[in-house]
């Protein structure tokens, strides 16, 4: 009888990068995100050929810890982050350094979701809070320190996602 004890790991990482009207680095966030259920049976799914997210960024106030499922797992409609719903930047998501790597990227513009962000989701919509459930995201990261951006700053969230064999 063949064994096969294959494992598949996928490991996110994301950068948040806050910039100042003058365009000088003001904060710098890096952690590491959590891939929800919802993400786990999506992910999946690409292998037989279902068909592709439109992938969006939303964020949220909340410091509730990233998790699997449950509360954790989105960004609530308690502490949606008005207008930060937001498309990905023109040529996200792409193949990052290597063909098992994907990036995502969002870059928020002065005056475009001005709030205390804390955490941040992949989700596959860009409508509105209501939206913003375990159902529709992919993926969520929580920074350890809350993100001021200011009407004037710049936000840039760059999203690196990696499939590793066994």
């Amino acid at each position: 009888m063949l064994k096969i004890d294959a494992k598949v790991r996928i490991v996110g990482h994301i950068v948040a990068e806050l910039f100042g009207p003058d365009g000088k680095l003001k904060q710098r966030e890096e952690i590491h995100n959590l891939v929800s259920d919802v993400g786990d049976n999506y992910l999946a799914s690409l292998a037989y050929g279902t068909a592709g997210w439109t992938y969006r960024m939303k964020s949220g106030s909340a410091s509730t810890a990233a998790t699997k499922s449950g509360a954790g797992s989105f960004v609530a409609v308690a502490d949606y982050n008005a207008g930060s719903a937001h498309a990905m930047d023109a040529t996200y998501p792409k193949v990052g350094a290597s063909a098992n790597i994907a990036q995502y990227k969002v870059t928020w513009a002065a005056g475009e979701n001005t709030n205390t962000i804390r955490r941040v989701g992949i989700v596959d919509n860009a409508i509105n809070a209501g939206e913003a459930d375990a159902t529709h995201t992919m993926a969520m990261g929580v920074f350890a320190a809350d993100i001021p951006k200011g009407a004037l700053d710049t936000l840039a969230v760059t999203w690196t996602v990696t499939l590793l064999g066994a």
